[in-house]
């Protein structure tokens, strides 16, 4: 099945908030600097951990993907990347909502407990993303179909 991959702009993705960081406002003091992220994302836990996804150059084909009871923050920072979202419908993947996009650096996503995706791969060379997450499992499901991105 192919999915044509879509800039982040042009695109609505349900379970999916956006903010583009470029329009935040920076507060300045003599030797630092904080930008806040507009997006707040409520967890069901405190246990919480952090990390920097790094993904490299592949073609953007996906058998899999993953889930997880809770939600997951994701800042890119560094690169492009292409991500697949998809609806899981009744414990299966609804393969008509599949939804390839474009992630450029300066984004902030907030991806919904239950809401189908992969790890990004990277448009370029490769690409950067902090990632904050409660402690929970990442539960895969096979698709019936790859899905390719053009």
């Amino acid at each position: 099945m192919n999915v044509k991959i879509q800039d982040l702009k042009d695109v609505t993705i349900k379970g999916v908030n956006v903010a583009f960081t470029d329009t935040c406002e920076a507060y300045k003091e003599n030797f630092f600097e904080w930008t806040a992220f507009p997006v707040v994302t409520g967890f069901k836990t405190g246990n919480i951990m952090s990390g920097v996804l790094q993904g490299w150059h592949h073609t953007p084909n996906f058998d899999v993907i993953e889930f997880h009871e809770d939600a997951e923050q994701f800042y890119f920072f560094e690169g492009t990347a292409l991500m697949l979202f998809i609806d899981i419908v009744d414990g299966k993947p609804a393969m008509d909502t599949a939804q390839m996009v474009r992630i450029p650096a300066g984004v902030q996503l907030d991806i919904a407990a239950g809401k189908g995706h992969f790890v990004a791969v990277a448009e370029g060379c490769t690409f950067k993303a902090v990632v904050v997450s409660p402690v929970q499992e990442a539960p895969r499901m096979d698709l019936p179909e790859m899905i390719c991105g053009e």
